[in-house]
């Protein structure tokens, strides 16, 4: 949706993947805490990255919704996004953390 005021894109409904890992489950909590119109729906694979409690607030919101699922699941994703309307998606799904990524 565009805001007619500001001409900015505001999304109703975004996917974020890889939302349990530390940058993801951030973006998730500062959206929900300051933009209470947007949903989320996260999806992680809950790998060595993704912890359920960086997303514990996130979970008590009505405009939030977890699916444990993997980004490479193609069709899964797909009925993901139909299933729940999704506008936006943001990625933050990643298989490497700062500490491999130096080595």
């Amino acid at each position: 949706m565009i805001d007619k005021k500001s001409n900015f894109y505001i999304p109703k409904k975004i996917l974020i993947t890889g939302g349990c890992g530390f940058i993801g489950s951030n973006f998730i909590n500062y959206v929900l805490e300051s933009h209470s119109s947007i949903s989320i729906v996260n999806i992680d694979a809950l790998t060595y990255a993704g912890n359920l409690e960086n997303v514990k607030r996130a979970s008590q919101r009505s405009n939030y919704s977890f699916v444990k699922a993997n980004i490479c699941d193609f069709d899964l994703i797909c009925q993901i996004i139909k299933e729940h309307s999704v506008d936006t998606v943001i990625n933050f799904a990643a298989e490497s953390h700062v500490d491999r990524s130096i080595s």
